[in-house]
């Protein structure tokens, strides 16, 4: 059996400057439902009570910066469960850098206050989305966010696109719970440590509560990673070619 056979993607951790804005963007563009505030973290969920996670961690200027050039977050893909959201949303003022159609309904492009790109789709393939113009779209305000959704994707600028794709297939022999796609790039930040800039800190990934995360940990040593296991053994966490930390969680 697989050691990643069990794990499941189930967010980004998203380091930001100010709270209350990306709080805004997340719930009236993205349809996230804000359900709890922990000192410097905003947990989001979804409106039909699901799996669905998110967590952004506010980092004010006087301990963090913005990213100097090019960000380490190309796009980030988000999957609705129900495409008729999507297009409440648009309906009700979601910002959107562009709109498409597809084969389940509407789709978009959003950019986050920390300029982070995100898709909002439903489709089982994005290659079915057609640039459109925004629609004119009846207001729905009875319909405040997505019932449910996932990350599908997420799309990173790398500055050594064979190490971070070695990387990834190597340690995980090609199972990461998540698709990753990487473009090479320029920019003094695209491996800086996640506490330094407003950019991407956490992939974080759930396995079961009995799953052996020691087990897990030999594996990696085998593999000559540095990493950090909690006392408990509960928490495992890798960092990538990008100094992304990747967060195994029971």
């Amino acid at each position: 059996m697989s050691l990643f056979e069990h794990i499941r993607f189930a967010h980004p951790v998203l380091r930001v400057n100010n709270r209350d804005r990306n709080i805004e963007f997340y719930e009236t563009c993205l349809g996230f439902k804000l359900v709890s505030e922990e000192n410097a973290i905003a947990i989001f969920s979804d409106y039909g009570h699901k799996t669905s996670s998110f967590i952004i961690e506010e980092s004010p200027s006087m301990r963090t910066r913005a990213v100097e050039g090019i960000k380490k977050v190309n796009r980030i893909s988000v999957k609705a469960e129900n495409p008729d959201e999507i297009a409440a949303l648009l309906a009700n003022g979601a910002t959107a850098q562009q709109v498409f159609k597809g084969k389940k309904g509407y789709a978009y492009e959003t950019l986050s206050p920390e300029g982070d790109l995100f898709l909002l789709h439903a489709e089982d393939d994005i290659n079915d989305l057609q640039v459109i113009a925004r629609p004119n779209l009846p207001v729905q305000p009875e319909i405040k966010g997505l019932s449910a959704y996932h990350f599908e994707r997420i799309v990173l600028n790398v500055s050594d696109l064979v190490a971070s794709k070695n990387f990834y297939q190597t340690v995980f022999d090609g199972q990461f719970p998540l698709k990753l796609e990487f473009v090479e790039a320029k920019g003094a930040d695209l491996a800086v440590e996640p506490n330094v800039t407003w950019d991407l800190e956490i992939m974080k990934c759930q396995v079961p509560k009995d799953y052996d995360l020691t087990a897990l940990r030999d594996y990696f040593i085998s593999k000559n990673l540095a990493l950090y296991l909690d006392k408990k053994e509960n928490i495992l966490v890798i960092s990538d070619p990008s100094q992304i930390e990747i967060w195994f969680v029971k």
